[in-house]
């Protein structure tokens, strides 16, 4: 779908945010909620985008996604440093090289499955002797880490939706669903800067395309939950075929498009949506 900065952009002022700060050994974390944007994190914790993409190692400032841990700066004296993970990178690995036992490496960060960490993902890594647990658990039960997945998405209308069209594709539901919390938090009111809308963040030339060469009529994408979802679902199973289903694949083409990957181009933003994406089907709909 893109090759755009496009991420969560909130499509009306009176949407609401859910700010989830954590407090540890480092000072502030913050959970990243449906609808946010680092301006908006640091306004509010009265520090710039850039010291928090620096202290993060975000490679995109515009993509952030629901769940993702943030450590904000400006706290003194810690005694967590932080760990971005590489491709090929263990959590064993990880803590061997860093001087600290793999458990505590997963009770910083609230990592319940020692495989389940993905390129991207930022770990605090506590200083030798220090108690395990600093990550803590947010007031909303959303544990620490660089991707500590909280609560598993509710939507009961939405996930039948997803259910049925995923199906009707021949899908997985859970890539479905998993995409969509990426792409939107589940939001069809969510526009992103570029104009892409909706829970599968269509942008307006997909849909054209899709409405008058695939389904041959036109559809709400713009206010229809249905119609997002059957014709993102329906764009993700033409990029299934066209990359021999290969999903990490055909998820980098949704995201910066099927030439670029049928050439060979992967960017650094697109490793880590794939992740992402993977990352939150593994631990909501495995």
């Amino acid at each position: 779908m893109s090759r755009f900065s496009r991420f969560l952009f909130a499509a009306t002022l009176g949407l609401l945010f859910q700010f989830a700060a954590i407090g540890t050994a480092a000072g502030q974390q913050y959970v990243v909620a449906a609808g946010d944007s680092l301006s908006l994190i640091g306004s509010v914790y009265d520090v710039t985008v850039g010291s928090i993409v620096d202290l993060n190692g975000i490679d995109d400032p515009n993509f952030i996604f629901p769940g993702q841990v943030l450590e904000i700066p400006g706290s003194e004296g810690s005694s967590v440093s932080s760990y971005e993970v590489q491709a090929g990178d263990t959590l064993g690995e990880i803590a061997e090289a860093v001087g600290v036992s793999v458990s505590a490496l997963q009770s910083a960060n609230g990592i319940s499955n020692a495989d389940l960490i993905f390129v991207g993902q930022v770990l605090s890594v506590p200083s030798t002797g220090e108690s395990p647990g600093a990550g803590g658990t947010g007031g909303d039960g959303r544990e620490s880490g660089g991707l500590s997945l909280a609560d598993r998405p509710y939507d009961p209308d939405l996930e039948a939706i997803m259910d049925d069209v995923a199906a009707s594709e021949g899908l997985d539901p859970g890539i479905v669903k998993a995409l969509a919390w990426i792409e939107s938090g589940w939001q069809q009111q969510v526009v992103s800067p570029a104009g892409a809308v909706g829970l599968m963040q269509l942008m307006p030339g997909t849909a054209e395309w899709l409405e008058d060469d695939v389904f041959g009529q036109a559809l709400n994408e713009d206010v229809s939950a249905y119609d997002n979802v059957k014709m993102g679902t329906r764009y993700l199973r033409i990029l299934m075929d066209a990359t021999g289903w290969e999903t990490e694949t055909a998820l980098a083409s949704y995201y910066q498009g099927l030439g670029n990957t049928l050439n060979g181009i992967f960017f650094d933003s697109t490793r880590d949506y794939v992740s992402a994406v993977l990352a939150v089907k593994a631990a909501y709909w495995p």
